[in-house]
Parts: structure tokens; sequence; C-alpha cells
């Protein structure tokens, strides 16, 4: 997911997607050393291979490594082989995709579906072949079985999972078949099915009818069935109609199957109201049930916002529900939900929403900011477009807290920015607040009516990589702006300067964001001043940035230019050296609470042992959780505390696999294939959406939905060694 959230954060998001292809290395790591055991030899071999894998060198890894006699040379090779993901290693992948053990078969389907771009179809039908091969020997000999060392490593979850990420007709039509299929090719279908809805945002009609089929099962209902629902846009009538009743249906299923048909309900349109409204109602509900179907209601218009304000009547007519005691639990993070989706004007919730501005500021640091919130939360929208509203000046006590500031934003933002307004916009943009800085800078994109260079400039000029970040990336969305009030002239010259400056400065930068950001500014500028460093990027080690400087590249005339080719590094890196070698738990004191979680090498030893690094170098210490999307994800590890900031460390390579995200699943904050750092974030709920797009690092213990933005990490230690 992109480290920083947009508004709501729930849409992919950019993931670990494969991008280029490395040339031969300049320090093959193949061989071992002479005389050595064959178990020594052996165990060298897969350390090459890991090796190999950290530093993209797809060329040191070869086919006999998939024909080796020692299987854990095997998968250590299909492993590397697919998450380096170029050119070379489909190819030998496509040949290991035959090998006899599940792992190995599990790591090569999962590669190949990393590859699909531009030859989907080719893709499916070979995955679909050895589908095909797995199940007729599983007919025709009962004898006959892959070990799965795990439930992970299922040869057919991941070649169904590998079709859902290519996507195409035969792909569809064959997943489509596994539908009717026993139990786990049925999830694994529905799943599938979901990631190619998500991609296409579109299925064939027969595929719809076969879905809500599986969903709505009386023997034995497919609860992932009804993930592609949670993703698709247009619904004709009769597919609303059955959807609704589908979704309908499940709700009275506690678990997985409940919690989908809450997020599906939205696409039944106004006729799921009712019942999305009385998952909000019922304390039954689980906290992330409830901010779902907060959040379906936001989607269906003047129907949704008229239940959203009953919902927070019923909900303010409990005289606990702002209690101290509810304010530190998980329902605060619905009502905060419930509050971010109403829009204004308030019409009858306006009682309600007085009473919230009243509430009285008292307590510990945690409570007070939750109390303040809500507060700011109820005047912006009392206010409407009101940005001198008293309730509004007064709801955050604090002297120009950052809370009553985003506020005021939120308000200046419904109208013109004119007089009054345009004066109170001006002294936001030049806060002392990096975050409520960014904010006001994201609102020259859609206010032609302001002079916008000096604020773009300005930003580009900053110290601080989110400010930066979002300085560049406004420029390469709108180049309009560059030139001041969005006419269509070239760029101001101090629009231009400040990038030129900004690119040299943030060269070497391991943010890769801010760097891909300036990359796209520059292309979308036509800023032929930056070539020379666009070109230095294009042979970079990192794929994002090469994507990036691709990109912009073609923009300034240089059409035929490919950044596919790069040298690995001659080292891994220094996190493998020492690498935690068992799960190691991680303790995690806030001034809301203490948490765990469990670091688990298993699938991503690199981005585990960093995080467990920087934990005991206390890096985390006094660091602020800025990212809380009630029932979807918990974010922590920026020191900037804006979402662009991370360890003064390179980024991280994506350990990523076909490992699902369930609820409590730790991953690596992303924005494009190998960009993490020290971010992570807790999934409050099945995301399939996350899965093989992010390095799953390990799992969390209870309580980490009672967290808010603006909790403060007091202290984060490894308890054990984890070696």
């Amino acid at each position: 997911m992109r480290r920083r959230a947009g508004a709501l954060g729930l849409v992919l998001i950019t993931g670990c997607g494969s991008h280029g292809a490395a040339g031969p290395s300049a320090d093959a790591s193949a061989g071992a050393t002479p005389g050595a055991s064959a178990d020594a030899r052996v165990q060298q071999r897969v350390a090459a291979l890991v090796a190999a894998e950290e530093r993209r060198a797809s060329r040191d890894v070869d086919a006999g490594d998939l024909e080796n006699r020692d299987v854990r040379v095997r998968r250590a090779a299909a492993r590397a082989l697919a998450r380096i993901a170029d050119e070379h290693a489909a190819e030998l992948l496509s040949r290991s995709l035959g090998d006899d053990d599940a792992e190995v078969v599990t790591w090569s389907a999962y590669g190949l579906g990393e590859t699909c771009a531009g030859r989907a179809d080719e893709r499916a039908r070979e995955l679909t072949l050895r589908a095909a091969s797995l199940l007729f020997r599983r007919a025709s000999d009962r004898s006959f079985d892959l070990k799965t060392p795990t439930p992970l490593f299922d040869p057919l979850s991941s070649i169904a999972f590998a079709l859902g990420r290519c996507g195409g007709a035969d792909a569809e039509h064959g997943l489509r078949a596994w539908l009717t299929l026993g139990a786990p090719l049925r999830d694994a279908a529905g799943w599938a099915l979901g990631a190619i809805a998500a991609r296409d945002d579109r299925l064939e009609d027969a595929t719809l009818v076969a879905l809500l089929d599986a969903a709505g099962r009386h023997d034995a209902p497919v609860a992932s069935a009804l993930q592609a629902f949670t993703r698709l846009g247009r619904l004709d009538d009769a597919v609303r109609a059955r959807l609704l009743d589908v979704a309908r249906a499940a709700l009275g299923t506690p678990g997985l199957r409940r919690a989908l048909s809450v997020r599906a309900l939205a696409a039944a349109g106004d006729g799921a109201v009712p019942s999305l409204a009385s998952v909000v109602a019922a304390k039954s509900s689980t906290p992330s049930e409830r901010a779902d179907a907060v959040r379906g209601l936001g989607r269906l218009g003047g129907a949704g916002q008229r239940a959203l304000a009953d919902a927070l009547l019923v909900w303010l007519g409990d005289p606990e529900a702002t209690s101290d005691a509810r304010l530190l639990e998980a329902s605060y993070g619905v009502l905060s939900t419930l509050l971010g989706t109403l829009e204004p004007p308030p019409d009858r919730a306006g009682p309600a929403l007085s009473r919230l501005v009243k509430l009285d500021v008292h307590g510990a640091p945690v409570l007070e900011r939750r109390i303040v919130a809500l507060r700011c939360a109820a005047a912006s929208l009392l206010a409407g477009r009101g940005s001198e509203s008293a309730a509004l000046a007064a709801c955050d006590p604090t002297p120009n807290g950052r809370r009553g500031r985003l506020a005021r934003l939120a308000v200046l933002d419904r109208g013109p920015l004119k007089g009054k307004r345009l004066r109170a916009w001006q002294s936001l943009a030049e806060a002392d607040d990096a975050v409520v800085r960014e904010r006001a800078l994201e609102l020259l994109a859609t206010h032609d009516e302001l002079d916008a260079s000096a604020v773009i400039a300005r930003a580009l000029d900053s110290k601080l990589g989110g400010e930066v970040a979002t300085a560049a990336h406004l420029l390469a969305d709108h180049p309009e702006r560059a030139s001041g009030t969005g006419a269509p002239d070239s760029p101001a010259p101090a629009v231009t300067h400040a990038l030129t400056a900004a690119l040299e400065r943030w060269d070497a930068s391991p943010l890769v964001e801010v760097r891909t950001n300036l990359a796209d500014a520059a292309g979308r500028l036509d800023l032929l001043t930056a070539k020379a460093r666009l070109e230095s990027a294009c042979k970079s080690d990192n794929p994002t940035l090469r994507q990036h400087a691709e990109k912009a590249l073609h923009q300034l005339g240089d059409h035929d230019r490919r950044c596919t080719t790069f040298d690995p590094p001659s080292s891994p890196p220094a996190e493998l050296a020492a690498a935690l070698r068992a799960p190691a738990r991680l303790e995690v004191e806030t001034d809301a609470g203490t948490f765990t979680l469990e670091l688990d090498p298993a699938l991503a030893p690199t981005a585990a042992t960093r995080i467990a690094e920087l934990a005991n170098a206390k890096f985390f210490d006094g660091i602020v959780v800025h990212r809380v999307v009630p029932g979807f994800v918990v974010q922590l590890g920026d020191p900037d505390g804006d979402g662009y900031g991370g360890a003064p460390r390179p980024p991280l390579r994506c350990e990523t696999s076909p490992a699902p995200f369930d609820a409590g699943s730790v991953g690596i904050a992303l924005s494009g294939r190998d960009t993490g750092s020290s971010q992570f974030f807790v999934t409050l709920g099945r995301e399939p959406h996350l899965d093989g797009e992010y390095a799953l690092i390990g799992h969390a213990g209870p309580g980490w939905d009672r967290l808010s933005e603006g909790d403060v990490v007091k202290k984060a230690r490894v308890q054990g060694a984890g070696k």
C-alpha cells in the first residue's frame, strides 16, 4: 500500500509488481567451497540463491538449480526467481512449474503470475494446463499427492492465485469452472476472481452468476465468492437484486462470510441501506464490520447519508457512547469513521453534532486527542463552507493544533478561496506543521483560482521528503499549476529552478517515492535539464525508480528508451548477515496501551530482521501512529509522521508471497516495488487485495484496533533473540 493514505486508503494501492531484468552479475554467487560435505554444499548454494534473490541477480540462478536433487536448492531457486520475476526468471519458472514438490510448484506459479504483463493468455494456458494435470493425477491415482508442508504451499491454490493476477478470458473461464469443484479449489477460485474484478472492474455475466450461486449455496457456501462484488463498480439490476438476497442471507453467519457480505452490500444499491444500517446499529457486529458498513452507506448517496445521520443519532443516544472508556476502545474508530463519512449539511444530525462539539477536553493526552478529533470533525460538518465558524475555531484548544487546522482546511476546500478564505488558506500553507502544509498544498489541485507557483516552489525547496513529494505529485498530475493560476503558459522559472534543485538534492535519497514523484514532475514539465539525472535513474537497481525514469524520458522525447536492465549490487542487504532465525516477539508500548506482534522471518527474513534491528536501536521510540483506517489497517514507522518518511537505510527488496493477509497480519508498507523501509502495517480484517503485494513479516496480537492516529510509541523492543 502506499505509505501515505488517500481518502480512505481502501483501493489498491501500489504493490510489488515486477519490473525490469537484471543483467549478468559482476559477482556470481554460484558454486561451493571445494571439499565441503554434500550438506554444506547445499547450504552454501541455498545461501547464494537467497543472496541472488535479494540482489535481484536472476542470472545467478540457472536451470541446474531447478534440477538439483536436493529439494532445498530447488525451493530456494524457485523462490528467488519468483521474486525477481524478470524474463530470465519467467523462462526458468515455466520449467519448474512441473516439479513434484509442492513448494517449488507454488513459487513457480506465483512467479509466473508476476510476469503476466503482455502475455496473460499465454500464462493462463500454461497455468491451467498444469492445474488440469494435477487434478487428473489426483483423480486417477489416489496415492498421488504433492506433499504440502504448510497450507501456504498448496500448488492448486497458488495456480488459482496466479490466474487471478494474470486475468484475461482464459483465466476467468478456468476459474469459473473451479467454483463447482471441491472446497479448497472453490475458495481459491473466489479469491482469484476477486483479483480479476479489482483489476478490470468487470467480470462476464456468466461469472457473476456462478459467483452468486457459489456464495448462496445452502450446503457449503463459498465466502470468497463475495470478494469480487466488493471490488466491482456498476452492476445491472438483476445482479444487484440477487446480490442483495445472497448478502442479506450471509449476514446471519458470523465470521468471514458475514464480513465479506457487509463489504459487498453497497454494490447492491439503495436496497442495501436497511441491512447496512442494521450492521452499524447491532452490538453483535464487530468493529470492523461496523466500520465497513459505515463506508458502504457512504457510497450510497442521499439514502446512505440519511441512514448515517440516523445512525449517529442512535449512537449518541447512548449516554456511554462518549465515555472515557468507550473512547479508548475500538468503537471509537467506528464513530470517527461515521463522522468522516457524513457530508455537510448535517440536517437532522445537527443536534448530535452540536453535542460532540461541546465535549469537555480532559484526561491523558491519548484521551484528549480523541475528544479533540471528534469535536473538530463535528465542527467541520456543522460549519459547511463557513470557515469563520466559532465552533470550528474553538474545536482544538491547542493554539495552532493540527486537528483544528486540518478541520479548517476541509471547510475551506468546500468553496472558492478568495478574500478571508484565501488569507486563511495562505496562513495554513505556511504553517509550522508539515502535515498541515502538505494538506494545504493538495488543495491546489482543485482550486484554479489560486496562484500556485510560489507555494509549489517553496514546497520543492523543503528539507522534508513528504512536502517535496506532495509538490512534485501535484505537478505531475496538474502541470498547468506550475504557471501560477493554471494558465497554459510555460512553467514559472521559480518552479523549474526549484524542481531542478530538488532533483539534485534528493538524487541519492533512500526515499524512493520522493525521487519517483520528482521524476514524474520533470517529465510532465518537459524539464530537459533533468535528462542526465533521469538517465542515471534509468540504470538504477531499483525497479520503481527505473519505471518512472523511463516514463519521464519518453515524455522528454526519447520514445524508444527502455530502462529494463541494470547491474545488480555486489552485496546482499546487511540484514541478511544477522537475519532472524526464529520468530521474535516485538512489544510496542504506546500511550494508548501496550501491543505485541510476532516477527516471523519464514517468508521475509530481511524485512523482519530490519524491523527487529530498528526496534532494538530505539528507532520507533517517539514515533506516532500516522495512519489508521478503522476496520482496515493501522500503520506506523515514519519518523516524519506524514507517511513519506523512513529509516536512513537502503530500500528493502520485496519479499512477497501468496500468503493471505488475514486479520492481524503484519506487512511492510510500500510506494512501489522494492521501496519498503521502516513503515509497517497491521491489518484489522481479511484483506485479500493485499495478498501477493506486500511482504508478510508476522502476526499481531489483540488490541491493535484500539489505536488511533496520533497515538505515540513510547518504546518498542524485541523480546527474545529470535536467532
